[in-house]
């Protein structure tokens, strides 16, 4: 019965996204093992990722025996940066060792990364363009739904998604016209499925209700930078050309320090689940100006100044309403 049930949440996915294909998987790094098998990438291949990329991701390109080459990403959004990636492609290219094959590159904390820039890359280099949807199913990119923007896409199915199943799980979507069903032959795909019908039962309504819960994320986001306009603290906002859905928002501040006094805050009122700090490790550093990130090129001054708040889990729990509370005691009683 959950097969069924799993084929009409994924066909409803499919119709949505205007893909040729959608697979249920039951964890983010089988999904993954799964498309890199599917893929047949070796141990003489390389996949290009962002300095961001979730550790989920690396344990499974590195569980395939495959080579992660990282990139730095844009002080803008904390995505890939184009200018970068190709850097990098070339780079390898030149040392004759490892061949390129495929870019995982992921939508950053909800910020989707400029995929037609990055897209102009992977066409003109011959590399599998992957899209890691993260938090952002929902949002846009160069006027492309996210999800729907790489040769392949990942959504996530976990409770900080839009779906907020309380479970986990990716879906691995396909956009280059071919039947994934048909290249996962090659691996056993059949220890990845969900064979939960609660579990399916809880996809299916939550792919009905994903609308609802996008709304009211965006609707949330917009009442969260008008909390902090005038506060020591700002609402990432990134490129005019990416559209976040706002399942996560990044919230930065004046200085490490003060984000870390903010974060302990959210803990000491019960709400740690939903917020954690952004650890930046990239050799850039950054500067608040007109109204984003600025790079100074000081790579001695690293230093995290940033923490993300789950608005989608906030609106699974049902504690949105004290979220913005809170959100306003930090405006109000945080400064630099």
């Amino acid at each position: 019965m959950s097969d069924n049930k799993l084929l009409a949440f994924c066909d409803k996915m499919k119709e949505r996204l205007g893909a040729t294909d959608c697979r249920s998987f039951s964890g983010r790094i089988e999904s993954v093992v799964a498309l890199i098998d599917a893929l047949e990438l070796g141990s003489k291949d390389c996949i290009f990722v962002s300095s961001f990329v979730s550790g989920d991701v690396i344990k499974a390109v590195l569980a395939c025996g495959v080579i992660p080459v990282f990139c730095d990403v844009t002080p803008d959004s904390l995505t890939m940066d184009h200018r970068a990636f190709e850097a990098a492609v070339r780079h390898v290219v030149s040392g004759g060792q490892v061949y390129p094959r495929a870019a995982i590159v992921d939508n950053f904390c909800g910020m989707p990364f400029a995929s037609r820039a990055v897209k102009n890359v992977c066409d003109r280099m011959g590399l599998i363009l992957i899209e890691d949807c993260g938090e952002d199913f929902g949002g846009t990119s160069d006027g492309v739904m996210c999800g729907a923007v790489g040769d392949y896409s990942m959504i996530s199915l976990g409770r900080s998604s839009v779906f907020g199943t309380g479970g986990s799980g990716s879906l691995i979507v396909v956009n280059d016209g071919t039947n994934f069903n048909d290249k996962i032959t090659c691996c056993d795909g059949s220890n990845y499925q969900h064979a939960d019908d609660i579990y399916a039962d809880a996809l299916l309504d939550a792919a009905d209700r994903m609308e609802i819960v996008l709304a009211a994320s965006r609707e949330a986001a917009g009442i969260w930078e008008e909390i902090l306009s005038d506060s020591d603290f700002w609402v990432q906002r990134g490129s005019g050309r990416q559209k976040s859905s706002f399942g996560r928002l990044v919230i930065i501040g004046q200085s490490g320090q003060h984000a870390a006094a903010a974060v302990d805050s959210f803990a000491s009122a019960g709400l740690s689940q939903f917020v954690r700090p952004v650890h930046v490790h990239t050799k850039s550093c950054f500067k608040h100006g007109c109204g984003g990130f600025k790079n100074i090129n000081n790579a001695s001054a690293i230093a995290p100044r940033a923490f993300t708040v789950d608005l989608f889990g906030a609106i699974h729990a049902g504690r949105l309403e004290r979220l913005t509370d809170h959100i306003r005691f930090v405006a109000e009683h945080f400064h630099e």
